[in-house]
């Protein structure tokens, strides 16, 4: 049944509400839009008409909980609704996220018992919203080798640190990509005079790949909490700040390995969790 073809009042309705919509748009594609169905819902068209177009020219939005409510304020009923997820889209649904690699609450998991080091500048202790860490040297870092697989080349990883800006020129480091035998990997440090800096770390000396200065995105309030995340993507590394992509990197290999955390000089953080989750 095509939409020109006269069959009452109800099809003029639907004829008329498609006039409205440019030609362009008609010619790109002809699956019914969201705002189409309402539109012509509200203008009186039948559910059983609606539901005709929509199995002929498909739709062009997923049925969501959120697209039901707003079809149902419109005024569609039972019938129309239930009828639209029988009915071809185009829109192609999107994948469930993969399972997370690492997900761990320091203040629950027994990992936070790693938190250990000889020297005795560097200290953490069990609290119930994580694990702070301190870190009461003048130059050098309190790093953890986490004790995780060697992870994918294609991985978001998110350390959450609580606390950053109790001290001004605290930072917190989250290495990746460390390699087994010769111990050597990346790190993003963020610290809390808004500088963030990507390096590659070999024998104990830190080469700067990116450097940034005044980054916005650090939350400095002393009761913040901040999300530091490196987005691994073979030989590319996105660095984000609490969801914001600050800078990027291009590796000279296929970035995997395994994961370090830890702070600088003159540091006290809570360490509330980490995760790693593969990306698609």
């Amino acid at each position: 049944m095509k939409r020109s073809e006269p069959l009452g009042n109800a099809v003029l309705i639907v004829a008329l509400v498609l006039a409205t919509i440019p030609a362009t748009a008609r010619a790109q594609s002809k699956a019914l839009s969201l705002a189409e169905v309402i539109d012509l819902r509200q203008h009186g068209v039948s559910s059983l008409q609606i539901l005709r177009n929509a199995k002929e020219y498909c739709i062009a939005f997923p049925l969501s909980d959120s697209v039901r409510h707003a079809l149902t304020v419109a005024g569609a009923d039972t019938m129309l609704v239930g009828g639209l997820g029988d009915v071809c889209t185009t829109v192609h649904p999107v994948p469930p996220p993969l399972p997370p690699i690492i997900d761990d609450e320091f203040a629950t998991s027994s990992t936070s018992e790693g938190f250990t080091w000889s020297n005795p500048r560097c200290r953490a202790r069990f609290e119930s919203e994580g694990v702070r860490v301190e870190n009461s040297g003048t130059d050098a870092l309190c790093m953890v080798r986490y004790p995780s697989i060697n992870l994918p080349s294609s991985v978001a990883l998110d350390l959450e640190v609580a606390q950053l800006g109790t001290m001004p020129g605290g930072s917190v480091i989250l290495g990746f990509g460390r390699q087994e035998r010769s111990g050597n990997y990346y790190s993003l440090t963020v610290g809390a005079d808004h500088r963030v800096v990507l390096c590659w770390n070999a024998d104990r000396s830190c080469s700067p790949l990116v450097t940034l200065s005044r980054v916005g995105a650090v939350l400095t309030d002393p009761n913040g909490v901040n999300h530091i995340t490196v987005n691994v993507r073979g030989q590319e590394i996105a660095l984000l700040v609490n969801g914001t992509t600050v800078g990027q990197y291009t590796a000279d290999n296929e970035v995997t390995g395994r994961v370090l955390i830890g702070v600088g000089p003159q540091t006290t953080v809570q360490f509330v969790r980490l995760r790693a989750v593969p990306l698609r």
